[in-house]
């Protein structure tokens, strides 16, 4: 863990070419879970897909308790064009789409990265925050595209991804839908003693609700 805590899952553990969801509701610590799978990537190689809030600010959530220096890291930023940053402008680490319903764009600029890790023999890992937002701006059947698309990418490059998901009890077709692009699913939950998950259809955690 970057943060010096420690947590159930054992990130490493995490097969080349699988790609996990991470569900659960909001404020449950998800996008720390995320951190820790993506930080398991043995290159030190990453492609960080950001749709809650810019890539500078997400790259230095990710790397708190990291060092800068050991890490590639490449972004796809779906944020600050959409809150009108204009002046923001692609480079060699960072992507900018419209907004986090372009999903095309996500796409053909994730591939792009996917393909200059694979060239370069990096074995990466993909983190996508948040799949909730494009569902905001996209229908569910668009956004299980992509990520059918996007995950199949990921297996083809021996890479390995975790998306995550806000679960609420008036979205759960969108949970039952999106899982089956999945390899593994990491479910979260908020108790009184504090935050738990539980790990189905794979080996990097626990099958049973654990406190982390």
């Amino acid at each position: 863990m970057s943060d010096g805590t420690e947590t159930p899952l054992d990130p490493g553990a995490l097969p080349t070419g699988e790609s996990v969801l991470i569900a659960g509701p909001a404020m449950t610590g998800k996008r720390r879970l995320l951190f820790d799978l993506v930080g398991a990537s043995p290159d030190g190689a990453a492609l960080l897909v950001t749709t809650k809030r810019g890539a500078d600010r997400f790259r230095e959530n990710f790397l708190t308790g990291r060092d800068a220096d050991d890490w590639t890291l490449r972004s796809v930023d779906c944020v600050s064009r959409s809150r009108g940053f204009t002046q923001h402008r692609d480079s060699d680490t960072v992507k900018y789409v419209t907004s986090a319903g372009d999903l095309t764009g996500v796409g053909i600029a994730a591939s792009g990265f996917l393909r200059e890790f694979y060239h370069a023999d990096r074995e990466a890992r993909v983190g996508l925050h948040s799949l909730s937002t494009m569902l905001m701006y996209a229908d569910l059947r668009r956004v299980y595209q992509f990520a059918h698309v996007l995950t199949g990418r990921i297996e083809s490059s021996g890479f390995a991804g975790a998306f995550t998901l806000d679960t609420t009890a008036r979205n759960t077709e969108s949970l039952d839908v999106l899982t089956q692009v999945f390899d593994a699913l990491v479910e979260v939950r908020e108790e009184g003693s504090g935050p738990e998950l539980k790990v189905r259809g794979g080996d990097f955690g626990p099958r049973t609700w654990t406190a982390f």
